[in-house]
């Protein structure tokens, strides 16, 4: 058919080259060009629009339902940080309070060993004082025995000698000389 319209058309349309601008075959060529894009245009409304509109809508709808999901999913993350916030403070305010309580037994308890080393170290100290005591009346009891001694080995000197004072001294030099060996001062 294209040869015969190719024929028909002449010696025109051989020098061009080129057919469809030949103006004598315009009309059939737009007669036919609209038929075609009508057809085209019905079979695209009834088979390829009704599809690409199910894939949009559809794709619309799971897009919106994502959105809807996305929200709650919003929703529900606020609701869970208010309520870890609100157990949050629960907690450290549990703690602060533990931590106190645990100050003041620490406190009560460094008290009280206070007091009972307080009262050892009284207990210690009364009992040093004691014994101190003690030593003391022992020590003043030796040295009054000494001193008693002392006196009886002088005067039994002196008695047994009627010296002058150098002797005298010669002689309570000697009783402290003996009464330094006497056992019963070590």
């Amino acid at each position: 058919m294209i040869a015969s319209a190719h024929a028909s058309a002449g010696g025109a349309a051989a020098s061009s080259g080129l057919p469809q601008f030949e103006p004598s075959v315009f009309g059939s060529q737009i007669f036919w060009t609209v038929v075609s894009f009508f057809l085209l245009m019905m079979l695209l409304k009834k088979y390829v629009l009704p599809a690409i509109i199910n894939i949009l809508d559809s794709r619309a709808s799971r897009i919106s339902d994502d959105l809807q999901k996305a929200e709650q999913a919003r929703k529900e993350g606020e609701r869970l940080l208010t309520n870890y916030q609100g157990q949050l403070v629960a907690a450290r305010q549990v703690a602060a309070q533990t931590l106190e309580e645990a100050r003041q037994e620490s406190a009560r308890q460094r008290d009280q060993a206070l007091e009972e080393l307080n009262k050892e170290l009284a207990k210690k100290k009364n009992a040093a004082l004691i014994e101190i005591e003690q030593a003391k009346q022992k020590a003043m009891e030796e040295v009054r025995g000494a001193a008693v001694e002392l006196s009886m080995l002088v005067a039994e000197k002196l008695i047994v000698q009627s010296i002058g004072q150098d002797n005298a001294r010669r002689m309570v030099d000697e009783a402290v000389k003996q009464l330094g060996e006497s056992p019963r001062l070590h």
